[in-house]
This record gives structure tokens, sequence and C-alpha cells, in this order.
């Protein structure tokens, strides 16, 4: 039972830090979060050592379990990683791709544009909560099924690790608005276009131009912020999680 509660607590954590409701900085409470859920120490802690093991959190000497920030370096190292791994994927993925896994592809892009299409057309208000999760978790589905059409599933997996970081680390570099959501809209449509028409060097050009744009903005957030985004202490609060688990 312990092991089951744990990888729902785990997955909990991951599915608030995905949508940008634990921020970078933030030191994750244990106690806190097993009175909020209604279960013992024990799991929470489970949960944080499978997080910190995949990057996502620190485990801190004296301080506990923080959400881990970005700097510019590992900016460039992580986006330059999926960069090489998501243009390889893509040109094999033209050649490979299944006509279910285009509809897939389709029916992801559709449930994006509804997402957006809902989304507030105020240019100061960004997505947020489970509207983001949802456009999240789709467009992770979205990069994913590329890479599966390949057909190396090592590779999957070193993708889907360096899409979660990038994404909880990208959550708080500069929001989540409509007009970027657009942007990004109009960079799957034409990666989709391009395995569609089973255009290798046309889909990796794309995928390319699409990653090097989300590490544009990361780098431009960092340059605004005039600063190293890793964990301060001093800057630190305490943070629980609003949720009760089921059992």
């Amino acid at each position: 039972m312990g092991t089951l509660l744990s990888e729902k607590t785990y997955h909990y954590l991951r599915k608030k830090l995905l949508a940008g409701e634990i921020h970078p900085g933030s030191r994750l409470d244990y106690k806190k979060i097993a009175e909020e859920l209604n279960i013992s120490v024990t799991p929470v802690r489970e949960a944080m050592g499978k997080l910190a093991s995949e990057g996502l959190i620190e485990l801190v000497p004296r301080a506990g379990a923080v959400v881990r920030k970005l700097g510019r370096q590992e900016a460039e190292e992580l986006y330059g990683v999926r960069e090489a791994i998501e243009t390889y994927a893509a040109a094999k993925a033209a050649a490979k791709i299944a006509n279910g896994q285009l509809q897939q592809l389709e029916r992801l892009l559709d449930n994006m544009h509804r997402i957006i299409s809902e989304a507030p057309t105020d240019p100061t208000s960004v997505l947020t909560g489970e509207k983001l999760a949802e456009f999240l978790e789709a467009d992770l589905a979205f990069h994913m099924t590329i890479i599966e059409a390949a057909g190396n599933t090592r590779l999957a997996k070193l993708a889907a690790d360096g899409h979660i970081l990038s994404r909880i680390f990208g959550t708080e570099r500069f929001g989540h608005s409509r007009e970027l959501l657009e942007e990004a809209e109009d960079h799957h449509a034409a990666i989709f276009e391009a395995l569609k028409k089973r255009d290798a060097a046309g889909a990796a050009r794309m995928v390319s131009e699409h990653i090097n744009r989300s590490l544009e903005l990361t780098v431009s957030h960092l340059n605004q912020a005039g600063r190293e985004l890793y964990w301060r202490p001093e800057l630190v609060g305490s943070i629980g999680v609003g949720l009760q688990l089921r059992t």
C-alpha cells in the first residue's frame, strides 16, 4: 500500500509542478503535504526521492525538498539536448509515422486549439491551473507521439525527461500568454504538415525552430532577471498542496 500511495503522491506532485502550481524555489513541506493528502509522511518521502532522482527537486540539508531553479548554462544544455534528440526523431518519424499516429497528432492539435480559443484575450493574462496542465499534457503528448513514431524506445525515455524538466522550469520564465500559445500552435501545425508530407528535412527544421524559440524566451527571461535562477534559502517559503488523495 505504501508503494501505491507514494506513486499517487508522486503523480499528483508532478502534475502540480508541470502546471506551475508549485513554483521553482519553493520548499515542499513533507508534513503539510501528508496532512493535506491524508496520508503518512513515508509515501511523501518516497515520492520526493523519485522526483529528486529525475532532477525536478533538490534534497537540501536542513531545508528538505526544494523545487529546482534553472540557470542560463543549464537551460542552454537542456534545450541543446532536446534539439539534438528531437530533430533526429522528427526526421526518422517522417519516414515511419503511421496513419494512426498522424490522426493522434491531429486530435492533439485540435485539443490544444480548443484550449487556446478559451484562453483570455487580455495580453497581460496567462493560462494557469487545470487549463494550463491540460494544454501542457497535450503538448507533451504531441512531441512524444512524434518521438515514438521514430521507433527508438531509449530515445523516447531521454526525450520525455528533457520535456518534463524544460516545462517545469519554463513555467516561471515568461508565463503562458495566449500570444505565446498561438505561436506554439503555429509551430506544431508546421511540424504536423511536414510529417504528413513525409518531409524529413522540413520536420527536423521546424522542430529545431520550435525548440530554439523556447530557449530564446527562457534566456531572455534570465537576462531580464539579471541573475541565475538557482535556489536561495533566504527566499523560499513553505508550501503544501491543496489536494485530497483518495485511497
